[in-house]
């Protein structure tokens, strides 16, 4: 961890209003880590009101690694708290549009009083600050890092959508060779809150990595929809993996959101590119979407309403 000056250690507007104009964000979290003051009305797209109360970690999520190795909120809100300690990190935040970021997180301990009287004291809180990692004044700073990490996510740090399509296209001539086939399913959380989907994402991740086979490949093709390239995996195989995903991974997840499932299959000596599949499969998944909604809306049986799969099929819409 790196050690930061202290914020000013003022409670309340002043330093708050003061801070906003430093960074994108500045607020103030309680000593469970939850909002109590923000320096703005507009939190990146939430309404501050409606954030005070929440939970730092229900809006912020850390990546599965980080230069200062894996860690928790609740292990860095330990450190602050009880050590006095400051921290600084990489979190990803997933805006009220849908779209998301990536941001430099400030934590320093607050005190009710004079700081110098309580340094060796436990603090009350903490003060926070964010700032925006993808603004394009600090974009045009390091383009050697931006490049080298465009190849992972950095929330889950799993292959991003277009490395993800490059690395399961490398695998077709192999499989052609072989006469095998392939199977691409993507897995899709879109209707859970946007809140909440850091949470669910970072879990997801986790899971998904214990349980898939060593040689396939797994990606984050946006916020809320998973990648995973199955080779030597038939239609039949695949519907049964899709199944089996819909029925066990919600119980696993923050919330137990409903997850659908959209599968394509590839067969050997076809003309199927990876960005195809991915077309198909995310148009199975759509499809898979509105066949959950559907039947949570007519309040059918609780497997049915928590996820449901579907093959690429060309005479559905997509």
């Amino acid at each position: 961890m790196t050690s930061l000056p202290s914020p000013l250690p003022r409670t309340g507007d002043h330093w708050l209003n003061i801070a906003a104009m430093l960074a994108d964000l500045a607020f103030e979290i309680d000593i469970a880590g939850r909002f109590t003051a923000f320096g703005r009305a507009d939190v990146l797209g939430y309404a501050a009101q409606n954030l005070v109360g929440q939970s730092l970690s229900d809006l912020f999520a850390l990546p599965s690694a980080c230069e200062t190795g894996p860690a928790s909120f609740s292990a860095i809100f330990a450190a602050i708290y009880n050590r006095n300690a400051e921290w600084r990190g990489v979190v990803a935040l997933q805006r009220a549009d849908g779209t998301q970021g990536n941001y430099q997180l400030f934590l320093a301990p607050k005190f009710a009083g004079d700081a110098a009287i309580h340094r060796n004291g436990d603090s009350d809180g903490a003060y926070g600050l964010l700032i925006d990692l993808e603004a394009p004044e600090l974009r045009a700073l390091r383009p050697e890092e931006e490049r080298s990490k465009a190849a992972l996510d950095p929330q889950t740090g799993l292959w991003s959508a277009a490395s993800f399509a490059d690395e399961a296209g490398r695998r077709f001539d192999r499989l052609d060779v072989e006469g095998l086939p392939g199977t691409l399913l993507l897995l899709g959380f879109s209707r859970t809150k946007p809140i909440g989907r850091n949470a669910v994402a970072t879990r997801l991740a986790e899971e998904l990595r214990d349980i898939i086979r060593p040689t396939d490949l797994l990606g984050r093709l946006d916020a809320t929809t998973f990648a995973l390239w199955c080779d030597g995996m038939d239609d039949l195989t695949g519907a049964e993996r899709a199944a089996r995903f819909c029925q066990r991974l919600p119980a696993a997840l923050p919330g137990q959101p409903c997850i659908s499932v959209g599968l394509a299959a590839r067969w050997p000596n076809k003309t199927e590119d990876a960005a195809t599949l991915i077309r198909h499969a995310g148009a199975a998944l759509r499809h898979a979407d509105r066949v959950a909604q559907a039947a949570a809306d007519a309040g059918s049986s609780e497997s049915v309403a928590m996820g449901t799969w579907r093959a690429w099929n060309p005479s559905v819409p997509s």
